[in-house]
């Protein structure tokens, strides 16, 4: 047991400090990039704060398995110098019962990392998104009397509900569209809304249009049989959210856990969704990054002889990009429809844990 809390507590100081320069690297470029626009638009300093404040846990996902890889090979290499690996092994200890402190870091993080992208990472990255488009947008309002928005242009359709949106401007930031034509099927009919400013609101899941116009479209022809204007109105029989209207203007990378688990179960059957589902799948399966990283260290970092424990360093990090390149190949293959998603999102694992497997099998 000494043992284990030992290995432990030297893997847990290198990755903390692996953790936090990368990190504060990291933030320093995003800092640069980011800070000479917020300055030009004259953002508040609270919100400058707040916006790089939570650009961190949106980082971790991506930064916990290299960090967590660096560590374990610096720890094991500094063990490996020091003797204590030789010593260890001599002693008759397994090479599993030498690595129990590595698999308890390994589940520790994987869990952690499933509640960061189910949890925390969504909402800090929809959030610091959400300033910067607010900031971005008071200094347009500020600058022209244009009406402006996060994106402009939109076309999305639902196949579920046969329902088809177009809108010239979106408002993230307020759930806003404005200069929207709405077409919705009612019976062998067709109805078009057009309005100049349709607001979502989330508490009653519905639409609220202003200042429009109503037309029937007997047997869906472009013809419309009748004209009702409005001032205002709710929109209930329309699935349209947020979340779809504005995801489908965005790339698959670009959108949290929680908002591509929304597009995708409510545009189920739209040619573009598989993209949307892969990366969905993909960032469910990143913690299971974890266990591959302990299945290549492993067996490459506690080799015999020094030489061959350096080279085991550099042999690692090679299967660990290779590992990385199979899963973004993978994961393209999935986003352009030539896998499905699910088998895209796991194969890289199963080909990794299978070898890694192998590997760890030969050294124990």
């Amino acid at each position: 047991m000494r043992i284990d809390i030992y290995i432990f507590r030297e893997w847990l100081k290198i990755f903390t400090l692996a953790v936090g320069a990368i990190l504060g690297l990291l933030l320093l470029s995003e800092i640069y990039n980011e800070l000479p626009g917020f300055l030009e638009r004259k953002a508040p300093l609270d919100q400058l704060l707040l916006f790089f404040f939570l650009l961190i846990p949106g980082y971790l996902p991506s930064l916990l398995p290299i960090c967590f890889l660096l560590s374990l090979l610096f720890s094991l290499a500094t063990l490996h110098r020091n003797g204590e690996i030789v010593a260890i092994r001599a002693a008759g200890i397994s090479l599993f019962r030498l690595s129990r402190a590595h698999w308890l870091a390994a589940t520790l993080l994987a869990l952690g990392l499933l509640w960061l992208n189910g949890s925390l990472a969504p909402s800090s990255v929809e959030q610091s998104r959400l300033i910067k488009e607010q900031v971005k947008e008071q200094d347009l309002a500020n600058q022209s009397e244009t009406i402006r928005g996060t994106t402009q242009d939109l076309a999305v359709a639902l196949p579920s509900n046969d329902e088809i949106w177009f809108a010239e401007v979106y408002r993230i930031s307020s759930n806003e569209a404005f200069g929207v034509s709405i077409s919705l099927p009612r019976g062998d009919d067709r109805v078009r809304y057009e309005a100049a400013r349709a607001t979502y609101s989330i508490s009653k899941n519905n639409w609220t249009l202003e200042d429009g116009i109503i037309m029937e479209l007997p047997g869906g022809s472009g013809i419309p049989a009748s004209q009702i204007q409005f001032d205002s109105m709710e929109l209930n029989e329309s699935e349209m959210s947020p979340t779809v209207l504005f995801g489908f203007s965005q790339r698959p990378k670009d959108l949290s856990l929680n908002q591509l688990a929304d597009l995708i179960s409510r545009a189920e059957g739209d040619p573009k969704i598989d993209a949307y589902r892969t990366r969905y799948l993909s960032i469910l399966s990143t913690p299971f990054q974890f266990f591959v990283v302990v299945l290549i260290a492993l067996p490459c970092a506690l080799g015999s002889g020094r030489s061959r424990a350096s080279g085991g360093f550099f042999r690692a990090i090679w299967m660990y990009l290779a590992f990385f390149a199979l899963t973004a190949l993978f994961t393209m293959a999935g986003q352009r429809d030539f896998l499905p998603a699910t088998l895209a999102a796991w194969t890289p694992f199963a080909i990794a844990t299978a070898g890694g497997i192998w590997m760890y099998r030969r050294n124990a």
